[in-house]
């Protein structure tokens, strides 16, 4: 079967990305360091030219699963990463087959929370972001939204906000 790429590309230059190297072995070429959380998958950040992108490597439900789900944040008008697209069909150069890879974009000037709680913030920050966190969870239950997977490695915090 042939790589299939689903979603909405902006930036084409994402095809040329080597989708057959499983994600850990992504020469340095391909990968920018930034701050992330604590993940069981595999995350890297990658750029095309001055765009930024997160690409985390999954089972296909996974993946679909992720990319429709921030697909209907973004919809609801929610504050979060928007879903690029969802890479599958992967084969490494022997034809064994490799997960699925799920695409956002960056949010610029965000850490997650951990990054954020790390650097030892002061006790009026905490609970101002503590804050903020709770209202982000209950606007989320409000509309009916349940985040399975809440945690400060996979929420992010804006430090231009």
């Amino acid at each position: 079967m042939p790589l299939r790429i689903t979603g909405s590309l902006d930036e084409t230059d994402l095809l040329f990305l080597p989708w057959s190297t499983p994600l850990e072995q992504w020469p340095d070429e391909y990968v920018v360091a930034l701050p992330r959380g604590i993940s069981r998958h595999v995350v890297r950040f990658t750029r095309i030219g001055d765009s930024v992108f997160a690409v985390k490597e999954i089972s296909a439900a996974l993946a679909d699963h992720e990319y429709e789900m921030l697909t209907e944040l973004r919809d609801m008008a929610f504050p979060c990463v928007k879903a690029v697209g969802v890479v599958q069909n992967r084969r490494d150069k022997d034809g064994e087959p490799l997960d699925s890879m799920l695409i956002t974009r960056h949010l610029p000037y965000s850490l997650p929370y951990r990054a954020v709680f790390s650097g030892k913030p002061s006790k009026e920050t905490v609970d101002r972001l503590i804050d903020a966190l709770v209202l982000l969870i209950v606007r989320l239950h409000l509309v009916g939204f349940a985040w399975k997977d809440c945690s400060l490695s996979n929420t992010l915090f804006r430090r231009d906000a």
